[in-house]
């Protein structure tokens, strides 16, 4: 009787060790769970204020330029500006020259250029028919 109870007190301390075991396992995972978690709530925090700020930043220049915007000018109407890209082009001012003082891109003078004499060669032939 007394190598059964060997046997059983035994058999009872393995598990209790092999159940230690697995719990001290768990824990370890436990911990290193946290600590991951506790990483990726810190790269949120600053990833959602980096975004905060960039946006604050944005919303703020937008507003800047609204101010800027309402003082300027209004925009000239396209057929007032391609008439006068046109006239300076006919009284020999320079492409650079035109675009300086329209405040526009020089490919943008030598596109309203091209237009002003495609339609001028197609209002031609339109006589010519």
């Amino acid at each position: 009787m007394e190598v059964y109870w060997l046997a059983g007190g035994g058999v009872l301390v393995a598990a209790l060790i092999a159940s230690f075991r697995v719990q001290v396992l768990q824990h370890r995972r436990l911990v290193r769970l946290d600590e991951r978690l506790a990483h990726l709530t810190a790269g949120i925090s600053l990833l959602t204020d980096t975004a905060e700020g960039g946006l604050r930043d944005v919303a703020q220049e937008i507003e800047r330029l609204a101010a800027l915007g309402a003082k300027t000018a209004k925009p000239k109407t396209r057929a007032a500006t391609q008439r006068r890209v046109s006239n300076a082009a006919r009284r020999g001012r320079s492409v650079q020259d035109i675009a300086a003082k329209e405040k526009m891109a020089e490919g943008e003078v030598r596109l309203r250029l091209q237009m002003a004499n495609a339609a001028s060669r197609e209002k031609a032939h339109a006589t010519v028919r």
